[in-house]
């Protein structure tokens, strides 16, 4: 009955066309749009039916407003899953051209004009045809299946490594993108390795990041984490992101440092592709790593995996002159120090596309590690006295370890509206992670003659530490008309952290160990921060800007579990404004201004007024009192492009900090040590005012050389005349990074990576030494030397290092590679630090892994193949392009 009703509406409009045709009614553009057509699009090797290819047609249009007509695209569809299409509403006195695209195939492009007969139908019509009949031969004229498709393979872009390459460096609006998968000193390595290559930031010895001598915020998938840098593989890494001055749509968190967001592979294309890697270094440590990528009809999957085992070896020697104390000492530390463990990192996830405009992507991620570190410190001690000096020995050998385990999961919903460039997002984040620790420690001491004065001292910390952060955040996008967008925003996140930790000292009497309260620390805190945002940005012809707002508010409670007493600090809302402009001088050259306000808030220990005894070398005190230090960030860049392969970037600097947290010292008595003691606490200095230069250039010689260099220098004064009278701290610092790569052959390149940072001043809020690989060492009980702390003046000599990579590749298409990495090639990356105080002078030197060298081998494999695991279809019909043949 459907039918038949469909037949005579059909017959209906055809015969009132052949109506206006006879009564000259018939004019520009009076063709009838009622044209049906459908058919299959199916792979032509394997008869499986195409998913998602594009079918498009396109024909004459005449415009009524405009007068006038041309050809343009009429209409089109996606296939199903099982390769059909359906088109309708077609012209049917004019000639069609119909074009099937998809991934992968070679696209194929039919002329198509329907076959009416209207004076045929008529006739009918008139010899007693009935109308069912009659009608119905005039929608089979209209109505057409097209059959099978046939789509060949197009080989060139079969295998998944031809496509097409992301340039080294894409310079946003907001940001900087560093693609770093062609990358060849960081193979087989870490995040760690990787963030070395990237301009306007620096890694030292101990991994800690910095970027225009601030601390910035590391996202993995434009999300915070709780994953070390150490703890992700380079393998598996995609992108690097630099916002160097974040917009309103990121955390107004971080005080004048700015985001690094860390971009990890995941493919979204038809079929299946990955990659393997496997490599070893000169200690005998293995890594891993795998990733896979599959996508067929509805779902897209990823999983990667990686193994990484480490040996890390390192010393550092350090003296001090004391210049209090009584009677006065000087102080020498040797620390031969060794790091073995190994992480294990597995993520995984999958997309679905629940219809054109809506998908979910879920995704997690698992983390374990466990590092065992091994220490032998000795200190020697002169005593002097008028006309004698006083000789001792201390030697420290421990053996301390963690274990750390991380889960992370994510669910992302996405949808786009039909207008484009409109979209909203939704998305829920859980990161966690916890792990154990413990410490042996056993010193001896020894007097000039190397006997012991005094019994070995055994002692053993034990530890737990946990946290958990959540983030709840929708993003909306539009844009409208005049080339406006606009974005808005709500974000959540809260985060739960606990740490507890015990010390204890061998009693010789019972041989048991005694726990000492006062050097154990137990707390626990919960830091919460609600934003909301919203940007406005228009483009013109040769201007774009963009205007944003964030509003923040936080609640800071916490305290010591084996305490009643609790701490809450809690920030109002606070306006954080944001502008962007860019300015194209030319195609060739542009020019960009921004502005941002940004936070920092006091941490736990900032804030914390109890003494903390767990190290009592460095013993810490916060202070309650402590504001949140505000930044205003500007930066003025100029980017000159010259071709494809050659770019260069100028960005100049200002950065203006109030009540800048820094750390202070006091000299007081202690009441658990009984003796003077120096205590580390914090203040808020009147400023801190930061200007600055960076130059980035990236060009090519003949396509054989490339090479991408970036300077930076900076030049900061710190006014803290509030904390002790003319404190007053300035500090310049500048350093250079140069990597050049050479293609000898299409297989075989050469990677190497220079940097020299020049001498500089110590920061006011930073010692000279201390740290993993130095004077501190983790002990409570005797050995090792407190950092110098915020009030030393001093100042770093030059550093400088060189690492090199060689990849060959090799197989067919260049499947298989082969990559022999070597670090600090130089034995020169040796940091020394000089720095003098109130109440000593300290000279510091460090090292790590020296002249290291690791292997690397690497294959990759995939297919496009639309459809790679539906049932072949035994009964398609191979000749449904005849009737299209013209």
């Amino acid at each position: 009955m459907k039918k038949y009703f469909l037949s005579l509406l059909i017959g209906f409009a055809f015969w009132s066309a052949a109506l206006a045709q006879y009564q000259g009614g018939g004019g520009r553009g009076a063709s009838q749009s009622v044209g049906h057509i459908y058919g299959k699009i199916i792979d032509s090797l394997t008869g499986k039916g195409v998913e998602y290819a594009v079918v498009t047609v396109s024909g004459y249009k005449y415009d009524t407003v405009k007068h006038s007509g041309g050809i343009t695209v009429l209409t089109g569809d996606l296939t199903k899953g099982n390769g059909e299409f359906n088109l309708e509403n077609l012209p049917i006195s004019n000639e069609l051209t119909i074009k099937f695209t998809a991934i992968g195939y070679k696209t194929v492009e039919r002329k198509y004009t329907f076959q009416i007969d209207f004076q045929k139908a008529m006739k009918q019509r008139s010899s007693g045809d009935n109308a069912g009949s009659g009608m119905s031969g005039i929608a089979s004229m209209t109505d057409k299946d097209l059959g099978n498709i046939k789509m060949s393979i197009n080989n060139q872009l079969k295998e998944v490594n031809i496509v097409a390459e992301k340039p080294d460096v894409e310079i946003k609006l907001d940001k900087k993108i560093y693609n770093i998968e062609k990358n060849i000193t960081i193979s087989g390595g870490t995040a760690e390795d990787a963030l070395k290559t990237i301009p306007s930031i620096i890694v030292d010895l101990d991994g800690n990041v910095s970027m225009r001598n601030a601390s910035p915020q590391i996202f993995v998938d434009g999300r915070p984490t709780t994953l070390t840098i150490d703890q992700i593989p380079a393998d598996a890494i995609e992108s690097i992101e630099v916002i160097s001055n974040p917009s309103a749509k990121y955390d107004a968190s971080g005080g004048m440092a700015g985001i690094i967001n860390i971009v990890l592979k995941k493919n979204k294309r038809t079929g299946y592709n990955g990659s393997i890697r496997a490599g070893v270094d000169m200690r005998g440590k293995i890594n891993a790593n795998g990733d896979f990528n599959v996508r067929e009809g509805k779902i897209n999957a990823f999983v990667t995996v990686g193994l990484h085992q480490r040996e890390s070896i390192g010393s550092s020697t350090t003296t001090r002159d004391n210049l209090i104390g009584s009677p006065l000492t000087n102080i020498s530390q040797t620390d031969p120090t060794t790091m073995n463990g190994y992480f294990l990192f597995v993520r995984g996830g999958f997309d679905y596309f629940i219809n054109n405009r809506n998908t979910l992507t879920i995704s997690g991620n698992l983390g374990k590690a466990h590092f065992v570190n091994t220490d032998a410190l000795t200190t020697g001690t002169d005593t002097i006295h008028p006309g004698y000096t006083n000789n001792s020995t201390m030697m420290r050998n421990d053996t301390s370890g963690r274990d750390f385990n991380s889960l992370g999961a994510s669910i992302l919903f996405k949808h786009l509206f039909p207008k484009e460039g409109t979209d909203w997002t939704a998305d829920v984040n859980y990161n966690s992670n916890g792990g154990n620790s413990y410490g042996n420690y056993y010193t001896n001491f020894y007097d000039v003659g190397g006997y012991m004065y005094r019994p070995e001292v055994q002692q053993r910390q034990t530890g737990y530490s946990s946290s958990q952060f959540i983030t709840a955040q929708t993003d909306f996008e539009s844009s409208l008309k005049n080339n406006i967008k606009i974005e808005a925003g709500l974000r959540s996140s809260i985060k739960n952290y606990t740490s507890l930790s015990s010390s204890f000292i061998l009693n010789p009497l019972t041989d048991t160990f005694d726990e000492l309260k006062v050097f154990g620390v137990n707390y626990q805190f919960t830091d919460q921060v609600y934003a909301a945002y919203g940007t406005f940005g228009q483009e013109f012809k040769k201007f774009s800007y963009q205007v944003g707002l964030r509003l923040e508010s936080s609640l800071y409670s916490g305290g010591f579990v084996d305490s009643t007493v609790k701490y809450q600090y809690q920030y109002p809302i606070v306006p954080f404004p944001s502008i962007f402009g860019t300015y194209h001088l030319t195609d060739k050259d542009d020019i960009q201004l921004n502005y941002t306000r940004r936070i920092n808030r006091p941490s736990f220990f900032q804030l914390i007024p109890a003494t903390d005894y767990s190290d009592s070398l460095n013993i810490k005190r916060g202070n309650p009192a402590l504001k949140p230090e505000f930044t205003n960030s500007m930066e003025l860049s100029y980017l000159r492009n010259f071709g494809h392969s050659n770019t260069i970037m100028f960005t100049g600097f200002y950065k203006n900090s109030t009540d800048l947290i820094t750390s202070y010292q006091l000299l007081e008595m202690s009441p658990v040590l009984h003796r003077n003691v120096i205590i580390n606490t914090y203040e808020n200095a009147l400023s801190s005012n930061s200007y600055g230069a960076e130059l980035t250039a990236k060009f090519s010689v003949k396509k054989v050389v490339d090479f991408m260099a970036n300077y930076n220098i900076y030049y900061t004064v710190i006014d803290a005349s509030n904390v002790a009278e003319g404190l007053i701290n300035k500090r310049t610092n500048w350093f250079a990074r140069l990597t050049s790569t050479i293609h000898f052959t299409k297989s075989l390149s050469l990677q190497m990576t220079g940097e020299y940072t020049a001498k500089s001043n110590l920061p006011l809020n930073s010692g000279g030494g201390g740290g993993r690989w130095g004077g501190i060492g983790g002990g409570f009980g005797g050995g090792g030397m407190s950092s110098p702390g915020a009030t030393a003046q001093g100042y770093s000599l030059p550093v400088y290092y060189l690492d090199a990579g060689l990849k060959f590749d090799f197989l067919k298409d260049r499947k298989a590679t082969i990559t022999l990495n070597g670090a600090d090639l130089l034995k020169s990356r040796i940091v020394q630090t000089y720095s003098e105080s109130t109440y000593f002078t300290q000279n510091t030197s460090r090292y790590k892994d020296q002249q290291f060298f690791r292997i690397t081998f690497t294959y990759r494999f995939g297919k496009f193949d639309v459809s790679l695991f539906k049932r072949k279809n035994t009964k398609v019909n191979t000749d449904g392009l005849n009737d299209m043949q013209q």
